[in-house]
């Protein structure tokens, strides 16, 4: 294994440790809990979610987590509509993984802010960015 290569994946590592740890993903158990939805409910209305391409999901240790901050609290935790444009965005040049990293970090199009935390107030200028991601992949 070349020494870049092993020092990318010790990265992506530690980044997969971090975003399970930040607390801002659930596994679909969780989520029911805080949707208050039967487990049996929130599992089909979570698969449902995730084939039409309006949430991501990331799979670790034969369990499956949910980002929080897909979800609208004030609309009885459906997903953001607006995730969906940006997940198909990203999804060309991004596996699940990446995308939540690019998701959880600093990101200089939005003066350094994280587009999760930016999402909610205002998901045109993260779709922005992430069409800004998406084109540099691919002129890079």
């Amino acid at each position: 294994m070349r020494p870049t290569l092993s020092r990318e994946t010790a990265m992506l590592e530690k980044g997969k440790v971090r975003l399970l740890r930040s607390g801002d993903f659930l596994t679909a158990d969780a989520f029911a809990v805080l949707a208050q939805l039967s487990t049996e409910q929130c599992t089909l209305e979570l698969k449902e979610w995730k084939r039409a391409g309006n949430i991501f999901s990331l799979a670790h240790e034969d369990k499956e987590y949910f980002p929080l901050y897909a979800f609208d609290p004030a609309s009885s935790f459906r997903p953001f509509s607006s995730l969906a444009a940006i997940i198909t965005t990203l999804g060309s040049c991004k596996p699940d993984w990446a995308m939540a990293l690019w998701f959880g970090s600093s990101n200089s199009y939005l003066g350094g802010q994280m587009p999760k935390d930016v999402m909610m107030n205002d998901p045109g200028r993260v779709l922005d960015a992430a069409r800004s991601e998406t084109y540099g992949a691919l002129q890079g």
